[in-house]
């Protein structure tokens, strides 16, 4: 079962219930010690203690446990099992209108399967011995309790075999991935540190290879290819063999492990400028910095504010804060991430091409050649003037994002603050895909999380194709490109990365 909040903010977990239905009789087959928790981000590990609380029990009552998840309606994932909203009740009987597509099969509607009830309402969360299927009469939609106390109302929703698919996919998440990208998705298993590249933290929502434009978040089928096809020069492996039903129930796995980590950062971006005990002792060495600066000057300025006093200021603000605040930061965020993964996997959100692939002759190469060596586009600035990835970026030391300082080795770094390798285009291994389209996928709109920008913007289709095809011959040159390339360029003015 999932524990209970802490005591101090149950109120807030009480009102935030209405969404949220615990998924009972996970499956078994894991190994993961019963206790086993989601890891939780330096940033919330950084807020004072009761900041740091109000956003782990909003991620416990929303999201669970590892061991206990919890689906809660609000994000867009495919939970599984048969929902809908009671229509009419008599007693112990329920005439159900079903969500489309989510009318109960025969092995979910049999006498003992368990009910829930997700959303708001009279049952909403309670789930106990009595909540189970007496009989169901599909002709009239007419579901019968064995217990019905108290009576749902009309409106409530209800659903049976819920977060089945949730369920599968935890299994095989933690059979196949948890090792190497972790219960958190954190990418922080048990393996990761032994390799490089490091395994993809879902956390921030971003996933680096992916079919649509930027700032689109992955599609399902974008993770289904990753899945199926593994991502060449990496450890991350072909799970071709993994059943269609298994590869399904992952993906809404991995997407609810991602949506947990966003909501988590949102919550911390929110909360770190006024509430983190960093920027609390920040203040305290800037103002008593001020008081000794104006003493030594002559001045007689008024002491500074003590560092727990300045904690106090920090504990009673973020009081009034969690009462009028919290929980519409919260909602919002929650909405922002539905929406953001809910366009993903809109048709319109997926990079095509407006016109076919030129002809792959010579002169299409050689016009590719020369925009990958031209000041428009300024590929060899990382990739190198032959492609091999030794372009002078890969030697200068680049800021930290969102810092004042440098990283502490030359080179390019994702934002995951990984070393980033551009691609030595004269291997032929292309992480994100080896077909034509991949190509122009990634010239096109980039590839998230990295330095590696989009031209789509910059170039148009036939330019692009012209690059694709160049990028294309190059494992099979039989001599490198030129190399004349304007000698002042440096990576300070051409900030076009790869990976």
């Amino acid at each position: 079962m999932m524990r209970r909040p802490e005591s101090g903010h149950r109120n807030l977990c009480r009102s935030g219930c209405w969404a949220a239905c615990l998924l009972t009789g996970l499956i078994g087959g894991c190994t993961e010690a019963p206790q086993q928790e989601f890891a939780i981000r330096e940033t919330t590990r950084d807020l004072i203690p009761e900041a740091r609380a109000a956003v782990e029990s909003s991620l416990l009552t929303y999201f669970g446990t590892p061991t206990a998840a919890v689906a809660w309606e609000r994000l867009p994932l495919k939970f599984g099992g048969a929902v809908g909203q009671v229509e009419s009740v008599d007693g112990p009987n329920v005439v159900v209108q079903w969500d489309e597509g989510h009318a109960p099969t025969p092995a979910q509607s049999a006498p003992g399967s368990p009910v829930v009830w997700p959303g708001s309402g009279v049952r909403s969360g309670k789930v106990g011995a009595g909540d189970t299927v007496a009989a169901y009469d599909p002709e009239k939609r007419l579901l019968t309790l064995s217990a019905a106390d108290p009576a749902p109302a009309v409106g409530d929703r209800v659903a049976l075999n819920f977060g089945h698919t949730l369920q599968v996919g935890r299994v095989v998440y933690a059979k196949n991935c948890g090792h190497c990208h972790g219960a958190s998705g954190d990418g922080e298993g048990p393996t990761a540190k032994y390799l490089n590249p490091r395994p993809r933290d879902y956390r921030n929502g971003v996933m680096k290879f992916t079919s649509t434009a930027t700032p689109a978040r992955a599609s399902r089928e974008d993770l289904k290819r990753m899945i199926r096809e593994g991502i060449p020069g990496t450890y991350m492996p072909s799970f071709l063999l993994m059943k269609d039903e298994e590869t399904d129930a992952v993906i809404e796995y991995i997407l609810y492990l991602s949506m947990r980590g966003e909501l988590e950062k949102r919550l911390g971006d929110i909360l770190k400028s006024d509430y983190a005990l960093s920027e609390v002792q920040k203040t305290y060495d800037e103002k008593l910095a001020d008081y000794e600066a104006e003493k030594k000057a002559g001045e007689n300025p008024d002491p500074p504010k003590t560092l727990e006093q300045l904690t106090k200021k920090a504990t009673d603000d973020f009081a009034d804060f969690l009462a009028e605040d919290f929980k519409t930061e919260l909602e919002d965020g929650a909405d922002f991430i539905k929406d953001a993964w809910t366009a993903a996997d809109e048709p319109d959100a997926a990079v095509l091409p407006h016109s076919a692939r030129v002809a792959d002759d010579a002169a299409s190469r050689e016009r590719g050649r020369m925009l990958f060596l031209s000041d428009s586009t300024k590929c060899y600035t990382c990739h190198g003037p032959q492609g091999r990835g030794d372009g002078p970026a890969t030697l200068d030391y680049w800021p930290k994002p969102g810092a004042d300082e440098k990283y502490a080795q030359p080179g390019l770094h994702d934002v995951w603050g990984n070393p980033q390798q551009p691609r030595d285009l004269t291997r032929g291994v292309y992480r994100g895909g080896r077909r034509p389209l991949d190509l122009y996928r990634r010239i096109h709109a980039g590839i998230k999380g990295t330095q590696m920008a989009g031209f789509g913007t910059a170039l148009k289709d036939d330019q692009i194709w012209d690059v694709v095809n160049y990028v294309m011959s190059l494992p099979y040159e039989s001599s490198a490109p030129s190399s004349a390339v304007p000698a002042q360029q440096t990576a300070a003015t051409a900030p076009r990365t790869s990976n």
